[in-house]
């Protein structure tokens, strides 16, 4: 996607120039002479703000002549985007500069906030373009965008419908708050160029579509797990290999554990396998062609411990204490063999203020008790601490109890799965059993 400088209303002479865009940044000589061919995005779309055409950009790993999206940076400045020609373009890599880091993750995490915020409406494009401007204005890109401060009358022609603004400004505060709160201390998976356009011309930023995307983790064991990847475009060559690879470092790259999972541009799906329990991974799908190879998102999953017969229930009307409580996916089995058939089973626990959550299953593999996440409301709906643990946000305080979750049968063990998604999680649970009257 790009970052457009440039929008629908017209600016004093000389704004540009008091943002040092470019200070720091270094020059990528095969792309000093691209070419932009610019329209606005549509709401059929609805994913981007412009909709640009890259070309005369030069062989290399980072750019490539793509279509992409794109989004403004100075919200108050003028762009021809009817279908323009902007010549003469030149690009910088912003990965290591700090600036550039909360746009950055903000597009590394745009699909998980598409679907985090359903109660607060639809993430469109306009939001997503609000979002943009605020952060530009914090990083001193560009003038400040301040949803609170400005009038109806006073936003973008494409903010407002018929005078009023047609989009969330509640959304837009509660997203830009999210990712100035949680940019610094994450490991960004996506890194962007900025781009000169010709004198008198608007600037860009891009970051290049990949082409893959990874597929979300499933399965997870102690050693093992499930992704894949989606080839969304194979260029213009086969592809001869493709797979996942995984690394306790982020960015995992094929000189880290991989999966070969053939060749061709269908979907795939990957098994991975050797991993130490208790450990959090990151996960990135590849695909390999004539011109390089090509990595979707990162995901980030966490192993859990091996399962053992590891407690002793054998006495009725007294609560007994699990001997687990910490970071991971923990897998407690109990051994119910001296308890009467037709017992009932309760379980009550305290999940304290970091989120985990509590599945009961009996027999073994037959979920019966599902207390879904529970622990502080503020952590509800929170895609960056817990991306992957609760995408249902918190549906509960941290204590709980329920009462008859199974009665025994002919089986002798059941077993509980608690997971615990944060470092430095500490959670309790109790179980009891009731004979019957």
């Amino acid at each position: 996607m790009l970052y457009l400088m440039a929008c629908d209303n017209n600016v004093s002479p000389g704004l540009e120039d008091s943002f040092e865009l470019f200070t720091g940044l270094e020059l990528l000589p095969e792309a000093e002479n691209t070419t932009l061919r610019i329209n606005k995005g549509s709401d059929v779309q609805n994913d981007a703000y412009f909709k640009v055409n890259i070309s005369d950009v030069l062989p290399n790993e980072f750019i490539k002549n793509v279509s992409a999206d794109a989004w403004c940076l100075e919200w108050n400045k003028p762009l021809r985007s009817n279908d323009d020609i902007h010549q003469g373009v030149r690009a910088f890599a912003t990965a290591s500069n700090d600036k550039w880091k909360p746009l950055n993750y903000l597009f590394s995490i745009q699909n998980d906030l598409k679907a985090q915020y359903p109660e607060k409406g639809t993430l469109t494009y306009r939001e997503m373009q609000a979002v943009v401007w605020t952060l530009a204005g914090y990083m001193g890109i560009a003038p400040e965008f301040n949803v609170d401060k400005l009038s109806d009358s006073e936003l973008p022609s494409r903010l407002r419908e018929n005078g009023k603004a047609n989009f969330s400004r509640e959304m837009v505060k509660v997203i830009s708050e999210l990712v100035l709160k949680n940019y610094s201390s994450s490991t960004i998976s996506l890194s962007g160029f900025a781009l000169e356009t010709e004198e008198g011309q608007q600037n860009v930023f891009i970051i290049p579509p990949s082409g893959i995307t990874t597929n979300e983790v499933t399965n997870v064991t102690p050693t093992t797990a499930v992704s894949g990847g989606v080839i969304e475009d194979s260029g213009d060559s086969p592809i001869t290999q493709k797979g996942v690879c995984w690394s306790t470092s982020a960015n995992p790259t094929t000189a880290d554990s991989c999966t070969n999972d053939g060749s061709g541009p269908d979907d795939f799906s990957s098994n991975i396998s050797g991993l130490n329990q208790s450990t959090m991974y990151y996960v990135r799908a590849y695909a390999i062609n004539e011109a390089g190879t090509a990595y979707g998102n990162q995901r980030t999953f966490t192993t859990g411990l091996a399962g053992e017969v590891d407690k002793e229930l054998n006495v009725c009307g007294e609560w007994s204490a699990s001997q687990s409580g910490g970071f991971g996916v923990t897998v407690d089995t109990w051994d119910i063999s001296e308890i009467p058939v037709g017992s009932s089973f309760d379980i009550r626990f305290d999940a304290l203020n970091q989120p985990d959550r509590y599945v009961v299953e009996y027999p073994i593999g037959n979920e019966v008790y599902d207390s879904g996440w529970r622990g502080l409301e503020w952590f509800y709906n929170d895609p960056i601490r817990f991306p992957e643990f609760q995408p249902e946000g918190v549906v509960g305080p941290g204590q709980g109890q329920e009462d008859n979750i199974f009665e025994k049968d002919a089986q002798n063990t059941f077993r509980v799965v608690v997971t615990g998604p944060q470092q430095g999680t500490i959670w309790f649970y109790d179980i009891r059993c009731r004979i019957p009257d």
